[in-house]
């Protein structure tokens, strides 16, 4: 059956082209394209299903490089249906799977595990990265060619930082041999006695603290690492003024790296930690407004290709510690776009921007279709509420955590409609 989506504004984040239309699709393609002023819905053919966007944004589903569904041998904080079900919700079709679970994604069994689990609940494209070590260990290769035949698509550590250069020397070598690119968070814990920033407020709180050498440094591992392989190289969740620097020369010299910024960092700065909430404890830690600024321009300028949910949901008793003790993340997968509209609306980024670094972004990096509205990509769309004010409260999520720094905040904007190729997957009336 042809369905239409109408009476919605169009934004297409791969051309920056906005305007009213509508969008038709047949067996998950988008088969047309057209404009319509708002309310109208163009010339329709008879037998098309029509779907009202009810004057809302439509835009590239989101795609997630960076999440935690926790499952297998953390069910007890989510599981793949739940944070399946909260990406969903949030505007996205896929997501990435960080692979450091228990047991981790290492083999054939553990991907085949997670792949069947998310075509069970149905509601996103569950996407495995494997792990570049056997059990986590940092030293021994996992059976990366045999994971690469069983369907995952990229290779990590998760959280974890391979102290061995050498080792994660060959990792890139011979996972570049099976086309998997690898994606490597950041930080030297040579460096590192806590997890807020290190500066002026931490002098204030006395707490530990992750300074921003302990990225850099790192950071500037990987790039060194990536130039020498010529590995398809994802540097995850950058959060330093310094960082950037590195990446843009980086890229400018051709080396094949991308980077991403988790939403909290663009959002928090290290104030954030001053009251000792654990809901503030993220890693990495939030930090400075200087930071925070350039993050944001790293983000319109392109040298930031990525905005990832970080989503990592924690159970409460696992947050009711101390600040030291408190388990470190936040859920937040049905929360980017919200926190993205509110920094468009603050005039901080711009809307174009914000969309197409959850959509063309992770999707290049990935090497999967789609990130714009145009025939013959696939029907993989996002319809965004930009004017509905809201209060957060724990009965609006799909997530089974219960960790937020933003409860009982209001927002402007919210998904409305998620469709995954041609089939509606979430409807906030229903």
């Amino acid at each position: 059956m042809r369905q239409r989506i109408v009476d919605c504004e169009i934004l297409d984040p791969a051309s920056g082209k906005r305007f009213w239309g509508y969008v038709e699709w047949e067996d998950g393609v988008i088969c047309e394209v057209g404009q319509a002023g708002p309310g109208e819905a163009g010339e329709v053919s008879a037998g098309v299903e029509l779907i009202s966007a009810h004057g809302n944004l439509l835009a590239p589903s989101f795609v997630d490089l960076y999440a935690d569904f926790c499952e297998p041998g953390f069910e007890y904080r989510e599981n793949i249906a739940s944070g399946s079900a909260a990406a969903a919700a949030g505007g996205y079709t896929h997501v990435l799977l960080r692979p450091d679970t228990d047991p981790c994604v290492d083999g054939e069994d553990t991907v085949r595990f997670v792949l069947e689990a998310g075509a069970k609940a149905g509601l996103v494209n569950v996407l495995p990265a494997g792990c570049l070590s056997r059990k986590l260990d940092g030293e021994s290769l996992a059976e990366i060619g045999e994971m690469a035949d069983a369907g995952v698509v990229a290779l990590s550590e998760g959280d974890r930082y391979l102290k061995k250069g050498g080792f994660l020397r060959r990792c890139m070598e011979y996972g570049d041999n099976f086309h998997l690119p690898v994606i490597l968070t950041n930080e030297d814990p040579t460096l590192v006695e806590g997890v807020v920033h290190e500066g002026l407020v931490s002098a204030i709180s006395g707490l530990k603290t992750s300074p921003s050498v302990a990225e850099e440094v790192a950071v500037a591992r990987h790039i060194a690492l990536a130039e020498l392989t010529r590995a398809k190289t994802h540097l995850a969740k950058i959060s330093s003024a310094a960082s950037v620097r590195l990446i843009k020369d980086a890229k400018a010299r051709g080396v094949p790296v991308t980077a991403s910024v988790a939403i909290h960092n663009l959002i928090l700065n290290d104030t954030s930690t001053l009251g000792y909430d654990p809901m503030f404890k993220i890693w990495p830690p939030a930090r400075s407004e200087e930071d925070r600024k350039l993050l944001l321009e790293a983000v319109i300028d392109g040298t930031i290709d990525t905005i990832v949910s970080d989503h990592s949901p924690k159970a409460t008793e696992d947050k009711e510690l101390e600040f030291d003790l408190a388990a470190t993340g936040a859920l937040s997968i049905e929360l980017v776009f919200p926190l993205l509209n509110k920094l468009v609306l603050a005039e901080e980024l711009d809307l174009v921007s914000a969309i197409r670094a959850v959509t063309v972004g992770p999707r290049r990096f990935l090497g999967i279709a789609g990130g714009e509205i145009a025939k013959g990509q696939p029907a993989d769309l996002v319809v965004l509420d930009r004017n509905t004010d809201w209060e957060l409260d724990f009965a609006e999520l799909r997530s089974r955590g219960r960790n937020t720094p933003f409860l009982g905040q209001r927002f402007v904007g919210r998904t409305y409609l998620t469709i995954n190729r041609g089939r509606v997957t979430f409807r906030r009336d229903g």
